[in-house]
């Protein structure tokens, strides 16, 4: 019979993996309903520049916790591009979160400038970085560059990411120096055709 720190354990690991699991799932639903046509977006003219501040509050505590510095920088000009909220939100939380829990890095730098014709956001570390072997695979779904993340992350991310990019008709890269700067940098255009 288990009881005391011990169940607490057990029951801390147990509510762990099912989280794990649930994301997983959700994961693996919306990459499905992309691929198959069937995510509906609902795109209405958004300034990008404040929806992407108010997504970076939110991750100013992680960054925190696991004290990493951080610098956002962000015109206070109303930049304002069609876009699907939901979609938009998930592609920045989701490489804002690959930056803290794969890279190792000690700094994120969260970047959004304005083009002519378009919205360019970047998320950049200081961590171990890509591979250029990993390179060209790092958005196929279900990819690791470490084999032995097991646990931690889907596979998914980066591919739903690179999906999502481009119902906005936009463009996502990716540049690496090993051990030094990782860029994610997703291009948006001002007006999709």
């Amino acid at each position: 019979l288990v009881c005391g720190e011990e169940k607490d354990r057990y029951i801390e690991i147990a509510w762990r993996k099912a989280y794990d699991l649930k994301e997983y799932v959700d994961a693996l639903f919306e990459w499905f309903k992309l691929n198959s046509n069937e995510r509906h977006f609902s795109f209405e003219r958004v300034d990008i520049n404040e929806l992407t501040r108010n997504i970076v509050i939110d991750w100013i505590p992680q960054f925190e916790k696991r004290s990493i510095a951080y610098e956002i920088v962000i015109d206070d000009n109303e930049q304002n591009l069609l876009l699907d909220v939901s979609a938009y939100t998930r592609i920045a939380n989701n490489l804002v979160q690959n930056a803290i829990l794969h890279s190792g890095g000690s700094l994120i730098e969260i970047r959004v400038e304005t083009e002519e014709n378009a919205a360019i956001v970047s998320v950049t570390d200081n961590g171990k970085g890509i591979s250029h072997d990993s390179l060209p695979y790092i958005f196929d779904r279900l990819y690791k560059q470490d084999k032995s993340r097991g646990a931690k992350g889907s596979g998914l991310g980066l591919s739903i990411v690179q999906q999502l990019v481009k119902a906005h008709k936009g463009k996502i890269r990716v540049d690496s120096l090993p051990h030094k700067k990782t860029t994610f940098t997703v291009y948006l255009p001002r007006n999709p055709g």
